[in-house]
């Protein structure tokens, strides 16, 4: 993102003075004077008057909040509403759609939970394609059979290698020692690797990986930069997986320890060079980038090779997709020798969204297009999320989406509708499992740096979502009463940085938490 210092000079410590304001005219409890329990009597002591005050208060302070010149060319879309009663309890610009970036996994991983249950789990079989013969020779290859899991992935608490390992055993135990190929059958999805409206230049980096029904490691590659011993030397670099799928290119250097850093790690479309240019300050701590991988499938293919060549099984052949035959296999006539299956994904979609991995809500998308109509597709998927929007009652004509991610700038969407929506999953069968699976504020994912020290830490649980000019938060948090809240806060087209727009945000959650009809 580019960033002007210039305007950090000139607009930050507006909003400082603002907190500070806002801190002394609103008070915000300590932890631990919070109100856990149930939502309140709506009622009580508290007159209708008392409370039209507060929610006029609220308004108020809301709207002084995005009203700051900080935000004279950004729009804002507000909406939060009670999650007992749908009530609206603010909104601003609520109705108009807004690119929200990865607020829409809010749909994605919901839709999942929805359709295919929390226990759901994916499989991924080793199949054998021919018959064992003297000196434990396979007379004919390997066929990895995959079924769109994103999870086989560290990200996921699942060791790809380890997986590996394990059908290595199994090919021990059967007496195989030597195979032919190895061949990826990722069949279950199509071969469209980008979502409409992603944006070229993003393709080599970790966080826009293509799209297959076969991904391992995220389908991506970890590169970590070390400074060398002293100024001049070459640098240290280490990549995971480790793999000859890649190769490196390296011209970065260790410069003084009072230099700026300026690393650029970084492959060209189509190409499988990973290149490391700039330099590293001494002392510095290691430097990491994520950077996609090219095919998926081969991808796939050659990690299997590579690990069983190391557990001592000889693969005289390659790695292949299977989609280089004319014809499908029929699983009916080959041997199945091992699976793996995923976790439950409950727990998929909580590293989903608490990571924002763009990768799973892909392929949670296409995976749901699969199931449900037979096709796995992005735009199949997204026929079963819309059922899932009309069914609680949004209407979907008015929205734009296009892929499961955000990483679009084609999707569109209002903030009323988001909140609308979250406040539904809460109450359907899906709320425990899907709540659970946003970051905590002030403790894990995209939240654990914001709201610390404040009513808000704890308390609100919510997706983040980021693209150059975009900067959404959507999801629950109580009020100071303990009634649920749904929320979602959307900024387009800011042109400060995005810190600024962090403290904003931040400033009407904490507001929120402060919040009681009681006045």
């Amino acid at each position: 993102m580019h960033r002007n210092p210039m305007s950090r000079r000139r607009f930050v410590p507006i909003l400082v003075l603002a907190m500070l304001a806002y801190g002394s005219s609103v008070a915000q409890p300590s932890r631990a004077e919070r109100l856990p329990g149930p939502s309140p009597a709506r009622s009580g002591g508290a007159t209708r008057t008392t409370e039209r005050q507060a929610l006029s208060q609220l308004s108020q302070d809301i709207d002084a909040i995005i009203a700051d010149r900080n935000f004279s060319d950004a729009t804002w879309g507000i909406s939060v509403v009670s999650c007992e009663t749908g009530e609206t309890i603010y909104g601003s610009n609520d109705r108009q759609n807004r690119q929200v970036a990865s607020n829409i996994k809010l749909l994605t991983t919901a839709t999942a939970l929805q359709r295919l249950g929390s226990d759901y789990r994916f499989g991924t079989t080793l199949y054998a394609n021919g018959t064992v013969g003297d000196g434990g020779v396979l007379h004919g290859d390997l066929v990895v059979r995959t079924s769109g899991d994103p999870s086989i992935s560290p990200s996921f608490g699942v060791d790809p290698q380890e997986m590996i390992r394990g059908w290595a055993h199994v090919l021990d135990s059967l007496g195989i020692r030597v195979v032919r190929n190895i061949i990826v059958d990722a069949s279950a999805f199509d071969n469209v690797p980008f979502g409409p409206g992603w944006a070229w230049d993003d393709e080599p980096f970790g966080y826009n990986a293509p799209i297959s029904a076969a991904a391992i490691f995220d389908n991506s590659i970890t590169v970590t930069v070390t400074p060398g011993r002293a100024p001049g030397r070459s640098v240290l670099i280490d990549i995971s997986p480790a793999t000859a799928y890649v190769t490196l290119k390296v011209s970065a250097v260790t410069s003084r320890p009072d230099s700026a850093s300026t690393l650029d790690i970084r492959r060209g479309r189509g190409d499988l060079t990973i290149e490391v240019g700039g330099n590293i300050a001494l002392g510095s701590t290691p430097y990491t980038e994520t950077i996609s991988i090219e095919d998926p499938n081969i991808f796939f293919g050659t990690l299997v090779q590579e690990e069983l060549v190391r557990a001592g099984i000889n693969v005289e052949g390659v790695a292949l997709d299977a989609a280089e035959r004319t014809e499908p296999y029929d699983y009916s006539k080959l041997r199945p020798l091992a699976a793996h299956h995923s976790p439950p994904l409950r727990e998929i979609v909580a590293a989903t969204n608490k990571q924002s991995i763009n990768l799973a809500a892909e392929m949670l998308l296409k995976k749901l297009g699969r199931e449900i109509h037979g096709v796995g597709s992005t735009n199949a998927g997204l026929e079963v999320v819309r059922a899932l929007l009309a069914g609680t009652g949004i209407d979907v004509d008015r929205l734009r989406l296009f892929d499961g991610s955000g990483l679009s700038r084609q999707d569109m969407i209002s903030t009323r509708d988001l909140a609308s929506f979250l406040r539904w999953a809460r109450r359907s069968g899906i709320g425990r499992d899907y709540m659970a699976s946003l970051p905590v504020a002030g403790r894990d994912g995209t939240l654990a740096r914001r709201l610390h020290g404040t009513l808000a830490e704890n308390n609100v649980i919510a997706k983040t979502g980021y693209m150059n000019g975009v900067r959404a938060i959507s999801g629950y948090m109580r009020s100071r009463d303990g009634e649920w809240l749904a929320f979602s806060i959307v900024t387009n087209n800011y042109s400060v940085p995005t810190g600024v727009v962090n403290t904003a945000q931040d400033l009407i959650l904490m507001r929120l938490a402060s919040f009681t009809r009681r006045g």
